[in-house]
């Protein structure tokens, strides 16, 4: 007699399937403020306009971590650089600069482009809320 049914092993794959389906999940940013979720807070430069934010756990230096992606668009005439904060609930933290360095020939990003950029965070668990700002490098 057989340990698992087809009907039982189907059933398993199909689990493992949609869980790894929901690992990553992507909210696609609203421009109307009360689209937004209540736990989730931007405060971003005028300058600026957050397109995507991405996170989901996965591997990092041999555990699995939560991940940030973000993309920030420039919406201003003029090429600009950002900085860019995450903070969640139970203190965690990360952020950095778009574009991370700055070159002769590129000092930022350039009027109506976008960049994205991905944060390793120390926590385990996908967070409930979190704050992101964008800040305008003077």
């Amino acid at each position: 007699m057989p340990m698992f049914s087809r009907k039982g092993l189907l059933l398993v794959a199909l689990m493992v399937t949609s869980i790894w389906i929901a690992g990553c999940t992507t909210t696609q940013v609203a421009e109307k403020e009360e689209a937004l979720s209540p736990c989730i807070q931007y405060e971003v430069s005028s300058s600026a306009e957050i397109v995507n934010i991405a996170y989901c756990i996965k591997p990092y230096q041999g555990a699995d971590h939560l991940h940030m992606s973000i993309t920030i668009k420039n919406i201003s005439e003029q090429t600009k650089r950002f900085r860019v904060n995450i903070f969640l609930p139970d203190g965690g933290s990360a952020g950095g600069l778009f574009p991370r360095k700055v070159k002769s020939d590129a000092p930022g990003i350039p009027a109506g482009e976008e960049l994205t950029r991905e944060f390793p965070m120390l926590n385990t668990e996908l967070p409930d809320g979190f704050v992101i700002m964008v800040k305008e490098i003077g």
